[in-house]
């Protein structure tokens, strides 16, 4: 039985009286309550266990669980005072993790190493079993809506793959010789949930962009982020590969005559090796204006770039004379605080987007910022918030849904626009896939026109 997402969580309180930490908890099917003891109040050790007393509770439909739960492993017997404990693990795996990996990837380990040390750091390593790791996942299904940030409860996919890394942590560290082999082996039996077969919520499908939300945002995105938004459409390529594109980077391809950039290092690199996105006659004429007069070491997608082209339209609506208030470059800082970047990150190229989406799609007039009409001062956002009502923030939520896309979304439009004009193995062999199973679950839609075309022919 899941929390309901306005359920808040029995409350970690001292006992009047003592200095030992305790949580109440009510058992669901028959209405009693029972006070759990959980160590010195304040202590890493007694927040361990009131983190991992709620899991079981939980996972045992909001029932009594077992008081074994709240014993910490070491208190089943001695252990070295210098064992190596999960904080001790977590810690040299993220500093490796920090030096090698990814961007993206680094923030997937982030969030999982952080609860792990939050409800089993002070655990000795080498006591660490898949009982506590299944208690682990069931607080990622459950989330944590007292948390700070508030923790919403993980979809099914994202707990797997959180799942994944705490065992990988584990393989490491045998590899480091701070865990035992059998820590880890016996972790990584702990089975994946499975679909239908969880409390888990599913994850949502990424869709293509609709057609008229690429058409109504295009004219309001600023010219770099909008070559950008084509090429995607037109090569299948990913944010992360567009946006760091240079001009040393492009080549002309001997073979086919095409433009062409060779990618080592991209997201599947370790599975299908080197990439290789090639540009048509369409991008190569998006790419033109952007390779002429540059640097081939700079960026040709460049945030500066954007602020200035901003910049100048709005000096062309001025309407007041040069002669009076700013000029342009008089109130310059020379050294702001937060100047454009030389390229786009992942996350900027999205807000880029969402702004444009903001412009060409303004929410219902009850559902926006006031503006006082004697002091034109506008509502900040936090009296916004404050002055919506719940079914307003639904309502708005709703609307934000419907009317925004991101740019991941493109590489789907594109994948299925090749799918329906050349098929299948056109479609993984542009996307770059090593498996047409994965063009065909996750990215190419399928043509629902020939289902209905069928079906009308055969009655």
């Amino acid at each position: 039985m899941a929390r309901r997402k306005d359920q808040k969580p029995p409350a970690y309180r001292r006992r009047r009286g003592f200095s030992q930490a305790l949580v109440t908890l009510t058992d669901t099917a028959t209405g009693k309550r029972r006070d759990y003891w959980l160590g010195e109040f304040g202590s890493p050790e007694s927040r361990e266990a009131y983190y991992r007393l709620l899991a079981e509770y939980e996972a045992c439909g909001r029932r009594f669980p077992s008081k074994r739960v709240i014993q910490r492993p070491s208190d089943a017997g001695d252990h070295a005072l210098d064992a190596v404990t999960v904080n001790d693990l977590a810690l040299e795996y993220w500093r490796r993790v920090a030096r090698d990996y990814m961007p993206k990837r680094v923030n997937a380990v982030r969030p999982a190493l952080r609860l792990l040390r939050r409800m089993d750091g002070s655990t000795p390593a080498d006591q660490y079993g898949p009982k506590r790791l299944r208690l682990l996942r069931e607080a990622m299904i459950a989330g944590d809506p007292c948390a700070t940030p508030p923790r919403q409860p993980w979809a099914r996919s994202t707990i797997n793959d959180r799942v994944r890394i705490i065992v990988a942590m584990f393989r490491w560290g045998v590899s480091q010789e701070m865990v035992p082999p059998a820590v880890a082996d016996a972790l990584g039996m702990l089975e994946p949930l499975k679909r239908g077969r969880s409390r888990a919520k599913e994850p949502r499908k990424v869709k293509p962009v609709p057609e008229f939300l690429l058409e109504a945002t295009m004219p309001y995105l600023p010219g770099p982020v909008r070559a950008m938004v084509q090429l995607q459409l037109l090569s299948g390529a990913r944010p992360g590969e567009i946006i760091h594109l240079r001009g040393c980077d492009i080549g002309r391809d001997e073979r086919s005559g095409l433009l062409a950039v060779h990618l080592i290092d991209h997201k599947t690199a370790d599975h299908v090796g080197d990439r290789t996105i090639y540009f048509g006659p369409g991008a190569e004429a998006i790419l033109a204006p952007f390779l002429r007069d540059r640097s081939p070491a700079d960026f040709l997608f460049s945030p500066a770039e954007a602020e200035a082209e901003r910049r100048a339209r709005l000096h062309a609506r001025r309407r007041t004379p040069l002669s009076c208030g700013n000029r342009p470059g008089a109130n310059r800082v020379d050294e702001p605080r937060r100047p454009p970047g030389k390229c786009y990150s992942v996350p900027s190229y999205r807000r880029a987007i969402q702004y444009a989406c903001e412009r060409a799609f303004p929410p219902p007039e009850h559902l926006r910022p006031r503006v006082d009409p004697e002091s034109g001062r506008r509502e900040t956002k936090a009296e916004f918030r404050e002055r919506l009502s719940a079914p307003e923030k639904q309502e708005l939520k709703r609307w934000g849904a419907s009317h925004r896309w991101h740019p991941h979304q493109l590489r789907h439009n594109a994948a299925t626009r090749i799918r329906r004009e050349f098929g299948l193995e056109a479609a993984q062999l542009v996307l770059g896939h090593s498996s047409a199973a994965i063009t065909d679950a996750v990215y190419a839609e399928r043509d629902q026109s020939k289902l209905t075309d069928v079906i009308s022919r055969v009655g």
